[in-house]
């Protein structure tokens, strides 16, 4: 064969290797290390602590927590290589012989669901018996408020250190992020900082909050009828004194005494008002429930009858949302963070196992979006995360995965 005469001087292409486009432009080489979510620059992370005491909130959040979380975890080989079982194998037991319980690591990643980004340490120590003694194992992982942490970054928005958040007078030491995990929720532009979203929800808090406060005003106006007292033209001011006291003792007393001559009526006030307040929270929680979950008819309280296929759309809505958080706690947060160094810690391997959370049923879903909703619009207890743990079959905060 023949080789071209200008083919035989050609260079052979190659790619470049380093990051070119600096994600503040050319007119800055650094970038500010405050998080960038307006909300927090203004209210800071308190507004979304405090948003979380809303009911609808508070249901949308842990709807969309214990949904992915509810069928237990696996670890998987890299290959059926024994020695990749072994190394899976190993993982395992690390995982579950830790302090805690690898879901509530997970839950308690999810914080970033509401912050736009978790923080948690990881704590080694050495295992000191049984088959794998000598090897470093996990201590505990433990999750930090994110609210104290701010992100030291290149140009490229890539971490080179965790600051912890201090006073002008004093400067604490950076962290290095190798020594956390750090999940940021739908970052944008590769913001470790991630976006919350409660950001989308909080309009509608807000206008919910001010409208219920200004229906309790009209309940408490409208609420009880007005007393109206009549007496004959001349009588004395004594009498009219009287009259008045009784009139204003008529809601805290169920019964009274009046002369024959003088009469009492309660005048009903209309109480239309109030369901144009009822359909405007609904409204809002709604909106809620869609900058949350993607949808309105896991948390709806069925007063409507729909059809099939709308809701089949909802449902199947949800799921994209929770399959795109499964697989960021599977990939992200386990495997890149957690099982990558331990195994890198222990042994040299060129392939690493995988973490695996449970699959998602359409029946677990609805299951759980009707158990939460129901504590919700029972208006007789707040969701309680516990309750909903044990009814899922999910570990308390003082278990660990046994036998998962």
């Amino acid at each position: 064969m023949t080789i071209p005469f200008f083919s035989r001087f050609a260079q052979k292409l190659s790619p470049s290797l380093r990051e070119t486009a600096t994600a503040a432009g050319a007119l800055s080489k650094h970038i500010a290390p405050y998080n960038p979510d307006g909300l927090i620059g203004k209210r800071g992370y308190g507004i979304y602590d405090q948003m979380q005491t809303d009911a609808q909130v508070q249901a949308c959040l842990t709807i969309k927590k214990l949904a992915v979380l509810s069928h237990g975890w696996e670890i998987h080989p890299a290959s059926s290589d024994s020695r990749d079982v072994e190394v899976a194998g190993f993982v395992r037991h690390a995982l579950v012989e830790m302090n805690g319980s690898i879901l509530n690591v997970l839950y308690n990643a999810l914080d970033a669901l509401a912050k736009g980004f978790s923080v948690m340490e990881i704590n080694y120590c050495v295992l000191e018996s049984g088959e794998h003694k000598g090897r470093v194992g996990l201590a505990s992982i433990k999750s930090k408020d994110p609210s104290t942490f701010s992100f030291d970054m290149d140009e490229y928005l890539n971490v080179r250190n965790l600051v912890r958040a201090s006073n002008a007078l004093t400067k604490d030491d950076p962290l290095p992020p190798g020594k956390f995990v750090i999940y940021s929720h739908m970052p944008r532009y590769e913001s470790p900082y991630g976006t919350s979203d409660l950001r989308a929800a909080y309009k509608h808090y807000w206008s919910k909050d001010i409208l219920t406060r200004f229906m309790n005003l009209y309940l408490e106006k409208h609420g009880s009828p007005t007393a109206k007292g009549s007496y004959k033209r001349g009588a004395p001011k004594q009498a009219q004194e009287e009259l008045l006291r009784v009139l204003e003792k008529i809601q805290q007393q169920s019964a009274i005494v009046i002369p024959e001559d003088v009469q009492v009526e309660l005048l009903e006030a209309g109480r239309a008002g109030e369901s144009g307040y009822l359909q405007a929270i609904e409204w809002h929680d709604k909106q809620i429930s869609r900058a949350i979950l993607c949808q309105t008819l896991m948390t709806d309280e069925g007063a409507r009858v729909g059809s099939y296929a709308l809701a089949k759309v909802h449902l199947d809505v949800l799921k994209m949302c929770l399959h795109k958080l499964k697989r960021d706690l599977e990939e992200a947060v386990m495997r890149e963070q957690v099982i990558k160094r331990l195994v890198d810690y222990n042994f040299t391997v060129a392939a690493y196992p995988t973490f695996a959370l449970g699959p998602l049923e359409d029946a677990d879903v609805v299951q759980l979006a009707d158990v939460v909703e129901k504590l919700v619009s029972g208006q007789i207890i707040r969701p309680d995360e516990g309750w909903i743990r044990g009814y899922l079959g999910l570990p308390t905060n003082n278990n660990n995965d046994k036998g998962e």
